[in-house]
């Protein structure tokens, strides 16, 4: 009897070996280089200000930013067709103060695809300027493995393109 527990138990080990090297035998497609372009529409997004002291009184383009304010932004996303297929959401903090028109900021945000999300850097934004450029640091879904830059164009419809060229 025990004679035949220990031949069953190296046939249960030994199938379950068997059965588990196939899995880590797969190997993954590396990931390869590409350029997406997506679309920020000029509304259906959010803007908010994290008013810091010394507190600003002007309002709208009036606004003043003072070193450390905090802009948090949402706005979809489109593809070339149109379609929609995901958020962006950002944080940006006041470096340098003024107001829209002199002002400066760090950002950090995520692109959240239906395909993966896309981890960016936007530094010395500055909200005149019309492009910017930044770094993606990271990506998930199908951009795991991807890094590299992107840049944005403001419209004057206040819609932007942006493009990321991402390589391994």
């Amino acid at each position: 009897m025990v004679r035949r527990l220990i031949v069953l138990s190296t046939v249960v080990i030994a199938t379950a070996g068997a059965a588990a090297v196939p899995v880590s035998a797969v190997a993954q497609t590396p990931p390869t280089a590409q350029t997406l372009t997506l679309t920020e529409p000029g509304s259906g997004g959010t803007f908010d200000i994290v008013d810091r002291s010394p507190k600003s009184h002007g309002q709208g383009r009036n606004l003043r930013f003072s070193v450390g304010d905090a802009i948090v932004l949402t706005n979809p996303t489109r593809d070339a067709s149109g379609k929609k297929v995901g958020r962006v959401r950002a944080a940006c903090w006041v470096t340098k103060a003024g107001g829209f028109d002199k002002a400066a900021a760090d950002c950090l945000g995520v692109f959240a695809l239906a395909s993966g999300n896309l981890y960016v850097t936007l530094p010395d934004f500055t909200f005149s300027g019309s492009s910017a450029s930044g770094t993606v640091v990271a990506g998930t879904g199908v951009y795991q493995g991807l890094h590299g830059t992107w840049t944005t164009v403001n419209h004057a419809d206040d819609s932007s393109t942006d493009t990321f060229n991402l390589t391994p």
